[in-house]
C-alpha cells in the first residue's frame, strides 16, 4: 500500500462500496426517502449536512496528526482520511483504521508508531463520544423501554462472549510468548498517552471537532427520521439512542462499515421506544448512504486543491533558486 498511489485506492474502494450498497439495494433507499419526503429539501439540507460533517472528520484527523507531531498539510490529511472512510464502507474497520495509520505515515511525516496511535486516538474519540450518547440516552429514557431493551438473546450473546474470549486467550498468548512485541506495545500506549499533554492544543481542537461531527449527525439522522415521516414521533433522546450504541456496536463489527448490524440495532431500539421499524429502517439506510455520497464529492475539490498547493510549492522552489 504505501506504493499505491492514493487515489487508486479511493477508487478503487469506492467502486467495491458502491456495489456492495447496490446489491443490498441500499442505493434505491436514498431515492426513496428523498421521493416519498413530505418536504424535499430535508434530504437536501441532510446531505450538505452530511458533507459538513465529513469536513470536520478532515479537521480532526489533521489536529490529531498535529497533536502526535505529524505536519499541517490540510489536503494531504483530509484525502487519507476520505480514503479510509471509503475503505470502511468496502471493508470491516479493521482494515479502514490501518489504511488511514499508513497513508498519514506515508504523506504527513509520522513514525508508524505515532500513526498507530493516532488512529487509536481517533477511533477513541468516536467510542468516548458514542457512549456518552448512550449514557444520556439510558439516563432519561423510561424505565419500561429499558425493560424491553433487557431481553435477552442468549444465542448472540454466547457468540459475543466467545468472540471476546477467543480475542483475549490470543492477546495473552502472543504477550507470553512474544516479549519483544509485548515491549513494542507497552512503548507505543505510553508514547500514545503521553500526546495530549505534549499538545494540549490540539487535543483540544480533536474533541471539540469530534463533539460537532456527532452533533452535526444527530441532526442529519433526525432529519433523515422527518423525510420518513417519523418527525413528529422522533425526540432527541430518541436520536441519541439510534445513533449511541447501534453505531457504537456497528464500529466493531465484521461486516464493512457495520453494514446491517448498526441498521438492525436501530430497529430494536425503534421497536422498544414504540415507533415502527420499518421507517426507522429506510432512514438508516438512507443515512448511511448519503454519507458515502458525500465522500466522494469532497474528494474531489481536496485532490485539486492539493495539486494546486503542490504546483505552488514547486513554483515558489523554482524562483528562489533561480
Amino acid at each position: 500500500m504505501l506504493r499505491v498511489p492514493t487515489v487508486f485506492i479511493f477508487v478503487g474502494s469506492l467502486a467495491l462500496a458502491l456495489l456492495l450498497l447496490w446489491r443490498q439495494g441500499s442505493l434505491g433507499s436514498l431515492g426513496e426517502t428523498a421521493r416519498n419526503a413530505a418536504e424535499p429539501f430535508v434530504i437536501g439540507a441532510a446531505f450538505v449536512l452530511s458533507l459538513l460533517s465529513v469536513v470536520l472528520l478532515c479537521m480532526r484527523w489533521q489536529a490529531l496528526v498535529q497533536m502526535a507531531g505529524g505536519r499541517y498539510d490540510p489536503t494531504r490529511a483530509a484525502e487519507a482520511l476520505l480514503t479510509s472512510v471509503v475503505v470502511n464502507y468496502a471493508a470491516p474497520k479493521g482494515l479502514a483504521v490501518p489504511t488511514r495509520a499508513i497513508l498519514s505515515a506515508r504523506d504527513l511525516g509520522l513514525t508508524p508508531t505515532a500513526s498507530g496511535a493516532v488512529a487509536l486516538w481517533d477511533v477513541a474519540l468516536d467510542f468516548v463520544a458514542l457512549g456518552a450518547m448512550s449514557v444520556i440516552w439510558f439516563a432519561l429514557s423510561d424505565r419500561g423501554l429499558l425493560q424491553r431493551l433487557e431481553r435477552p438473546n442468549y444465542g448472540v450473546s454466547a457468540v459475543a462472549a466467545g468472540l471476546i474470549a477467543l480475542v483475549a486467550a490470543i492477546v495473552v498468548t502472543v504477550a507470553r510468548h512474544r516479549p519483544d512485541l509485548r515491549a513494542r506495545a507497552q512503548a507505543a500506549v505510553r508514547e500514545m498517552v503521553s500526546y495530549p499533554g505534549r499538545r494540549p492544543m490540539a487535543a483540544l481542537t480533536a474533541v471539540a471537532l469530534t463533539a460537532a461531527y456527532w452533533g452535526s449527525q444527530a441532526i442529519v439522522f433526525r432529519l433523515m427520521l422527518d423525510a420518513v415521516g417519523l418527525g413528529a414521533e422522533a425526540t432527541w433522546v430518541a436520536v441519541l439512542g439510534f445513533l449511541g450504541l447501534p453505531v457504537l456496536i456497528g464500529m466493531f463489527s465484521p461486516t464493512p462499515g457495520g453494514t446491517g448490524v448498526r441498521e438492525a440495532l436501530m430497529v430494536v431500539v425503534a421497536q422498544a421506544a414504540g415507533m415502527p421499524g420499518a421507517p426507522v429502517l429506510l432512514a438508516a439506510v438512507a443515512y448511511r448512504v448519503a454519507l458515502l455520497v458525500a465522500v466522494p464529492v469532497l474528494y474531489l475539490p481536496v485532490r485539486l486543491w492539493r495539486r494546486w498547493r503542490e504546483g505552488s510549492v514547486l513554483v515558489r522552489s523554482s524562483t528562489g533558486h533561480d
